[in-house]
């Protein structure tokens, strides 16, 4: 039975307490979950309070009100003893009328030993009898609650009669409807401050969660540079230092990432900051697209031009080539003098790599093109590039010492790829006849062949081709970038450490 029971409770419990979830909105602030369990909390405080005040003067008053009314009834008995056994109905009549007159009393009357009625004033209940009744009798007259009090009559050993008084309640509900009224009033009173107090406090509390929360959500939106200002010595100061110092982390280390993008592919940094502890000397083969884009004329034209202006040039070009490299999702393995080595499909594999690096080289002499006639019209040098572009299989990883290291591809294809960007004209993109021929890349580029050529290291002589254009949706959206990258200015403002406080 007992488990039955209790089995019952708690379904009855968890569908109560499903029923109010539903009731609930989906997001409630802290400071409202705070400001409701504090102010139900003071109201259930001051309610049990209230009523146990006001429980206990009503017992207190009831109590007062029968001990007098046990002692008027015993002094009544008392003055009536001698009146009684001399017969004396004058006398016991003047005394139960005066006693009934009084303020106090609502009634009064005496009984012989015979329990029957003698003398009564006032008010009394019809079928009170006084050893049936008992000592007290509640009873109502005309809604007003009575209550009668009886007292024997006692000569030496023997019952002579009984005496019986009335007092009327009215007064004990009275203060009853006072008391609860000014202890309801009092809880209401101070059950409002309360709330009030308990929401600004709440408020004042849950502050800085919600400033955390607005943080967190500028972090996770990537802004790094939001700082907590708020200061307490507690659980929340803790927690705000630990959300300033991961913030300050991760700034630093998107600082260094970038700083690290600069030397190496951004993808190359992402992955070495990801894990620092396993970056390890080893590679594995892959198949991707290398492209080497060389400078021609190079050395005998450095040989004229100040340091600061070489400098200058191949930041013009080589920002236009990294631009390119973005676009069509390569990496730039390394910058080698006066010549850009791209790779596509590593280390972010991408499986239209070889038409990506084919779009790429196109974009990259077009880019020249545009670049050339803006320091043309500054009157300062242009140059040409002449490409070479290989896709095949090839190691991929991180090559050097345990002290210096270095993310690169190196393979044959990587080979043949840079002998390709030596033996090209200016403006030409050449690459071998595979790359022509394959399925995937064939309708969408515009070639002639070049001739053959005897590459160093290879016996025999390799047929090769011009790539003169790509697609011309490919084109058109080239195009775009390319005038976006133009008009684009490359000054960009140093973000400021923003404070919450």
């Amino acid at each position: 039975m007992t488990s039955r029971w209790r089995d019952t409770a708690g379904f009855a419990g968890r569908h109560l307490f499903g029923g109010l979830r539903t009731l609930l909105p989906d997001y409630l602030p802290v400071a409202w979950k705070l400001g409701l369990t504090f102010s139900a909390l003071v109201l259930i405080g001051m309610s049990v309070l209230g009523s146990i005040i006001l429980s206990t003067q009503l017992t207190t008053m009831q109590s007062q009100a029968d001990r007098l009314g046990r002692t008027i009834a015993t002094q009544l008995a008392d003055s009536a003893r001698e009146p009684l056994l001399a017969d004396d109905p004058l006398a016991l009549n003047v005394l139960v009328s005066n006693l009934a007159d009084s303020e106090n009393l609502e009634g009064a009357a005496l009984f012989d030993r015979d329990l029957r009625l003698k003398y009564r004033a006032g008010r009394l209940p019809t079928d009170a009898v006084p050893t049936i009744s008992g000592p007290v009798r509640q009873w109502r007259d005309t809604g007003a609650p009575m209550t009668t009090y009886f007292a024997t009559i006692r000569a030496a050993e023997a019952t002579a009669g009984y005496a019986a008084v009335t007092l009327s309640g009215a007064p004990i509900v009275a203060a009853q409807a006072q008391a609860r009224r000014t202890m309801i009033t009092a809880t209401v009173l101070m059950s409002l401050i309360a709330v009030i107090a308990a929401f600004l406090i709440s408020r004042r509390l849950a502050q800085p969660l919600s400033d955390l929360v607005a943080a967190t959500t500028a972090l996770r939106a990537g802004d790094l540079n939001v700082r907590l200002t708020g200061r307490s010595n507690d659980e929340i100061g803790q927690l705000l230092d630990a959300y300033n110092n991961m913030a300050h982390g991760l700034l630093e280390k998107t600082q260094v990432e970038r700083a690290l993008s600069r030397f190496v592919s951004p993808r190359v940094a992402e992955q070495m900051m990801a894990d620092l502890g396993e970056v390890q000397l080893g590679g594995r083969e892959v198949h991707a697209t290398v492209l080497f884009a060389d400078i021609v004329g190079f050395t005998s034209l450095s040989e004229g031009m100040a340091p600061d202006a070489v400098a200058a040039l191949l930041n013009d070009y080589f920002n236009a080539i990294s631009t390119a490299a973005d676009f069509y999702r390569g990496n730039i393995d390394k910058f080698m003098g006066d010549c850009a080595m791209l790779v596509f499909g590593v280390p972010e594999e991408d499986n239209e790599h070889l038409y990506h690096g084919l779009c790429c080289a196109v974009m990259i002499q077009r880019l020249v093109q545009r670049v050339n006639a803006q320091r043309q019209a500054r009157g300062q040098v242009v140059v040409d590039f002449r490409v070479g572009l290989n896709s095949g299989p090839m190691l991929a990883g991180n090559l050097g010492s345990q002290d210096r290291m270095q993310y690169t591809v190196v393979g044959d294809s990587v080979n043949l790829a840079s002998r390709l960007s030596t033996m090209a004209a200016a403006g030409e993109i050449i690459m071998p006849d595979h790359l022509v021929n394959d399925p995937n890349v064939a309708p969408r580029v515009r070639t002639r062949v070049a001739g053959t050529m005897r590459v160093r290291g290879k016996s025999e002589p390799v047929l090769t081709y011009q790539l003169e254009g790509v697609h011309p949706q490919s084109e058109a959206l080239m195009e775009q970038r390319i005038a976006r990258f133009l008009s684009e200015c490359t000054d960009t403002p140093i973000p400021r450490v923003r404070h919450v406080s």
